[in-house]
């Protein structure tokens, strides 16, 4: 879906727009986390533009939005004075600031085709089967970012979505981390496959994780909270890997899995 406008020029960034309560667009994105906006800022989104609360009610202009603000102004985006009851229906938690990405998931999204036409020499991709929780999705990311992930592969459907609450919990790494969402994780598992990467699916009955050797074009399957990595997906997987463990319980929470595995393709090609 395209994004609207009101019509008019948008303003530039010293202008400023008052909005009624009931502006909220469904078809764009808010962050409204600190860190979310500072780093999707960072990347230099070209449609966005920053809302904060003025009038009655509002909390004052800490540093943090001040630095966004600053930052929004040096960019020439517009920044619009809102009612505070706007950004509560946003975001009930909100710090009283929201960037808003027009045009849903534009700036965070990449196509896997062109990943694959052309990937990196060294390169480390994650699948996520169907994770469901947004905080593990947001916490996944923020892992990616930390090991230098290439992609995050995530399906369209039936998963957890780009959410605020996914951006929020990756404390900014969802506006550096490529994501490319796809109909089937069966194809996008064969494409990746086809451009040279090993694909494995993390298993507790897989390989001990530490005496695998990873390949430069590495793919791990993460599997979804409850299930795990999906039969058809294990099956079509080059191999298996499991993370050693000495504890009581069985299995270990999907962000801390993808984690592990990351630090381990990290830990092997590190010069």
């Amino acid at each position: 879906m395209k994004p609207s406008r009101g019509p008019g020029v948008r303003p530039g960034p010293s202008s400023f727009s008052f909005l009624s309560s009931s502006a909220i667009i469904d078809d764009v994105d808010y962050i409204t986390s600190f860190h979310g906006i500072l780093e999707t800022l960072k990347t230099k989104p070209v449609q966005a533009k920053i809302l904060f609360a003025s009038g009655e009610g509002s909390p004052k202009q800490g540093p943090r939005v001040r630095d966004i603000l600053e930052l929004a102004k040096r960019q020439g985006l517009a920044i619009e004075k809102v009612e505070k009851a706007l950004l509560d229906r946003i975001d009930p938690e909100n710090k009283g600031v929201a960037l808003v990405l027009l045009g849903k998931n534009a700036e965070r999204s990449i196509s896997l085709d062109d990943f694959c036409a052309n990937p990196p020499e060294k390169a480390l991709v994650l699948i996520l089967d169907h994770i469901e929780d947004p905080q593990n999705f947001g916490a996944i990311l923020r892992s990616a970012d930390a090991f230098g992930a290439s992609l995050v592969v995530a399906p369209m459907r039936r998963a957890s979505p780009l959410s605020e609450a996914a951006v929020r919990t990756s404390a900014g790494a969802s506006a550096w981390v490529p994501v490319a969402f796809v109909q089937n994780l069966a194809d996008a598992m064969k494409k990746l496959q086809a451009a040279g990467f090993w694909v494995y699916a993390a298993d507790m009955r897989g390989a001990p994780l530490p005496g695998v050797s990873l390949p430069d074009k590495t793919c791990f399957v993460l599997g979804n909270e409850g299930e795990g990595v999906s039969r058809l997906l294990a099956e079509k997987a080059d191999a298996a890997v499991s993370i050693p463990m000495k504890g009581h319980v069985d299995s270990l929470n999907v962000s801390v899995a993808a984690a592990l595995c990351l630090y381990e393709y990290r830990r092997l090609h590190t010069s």
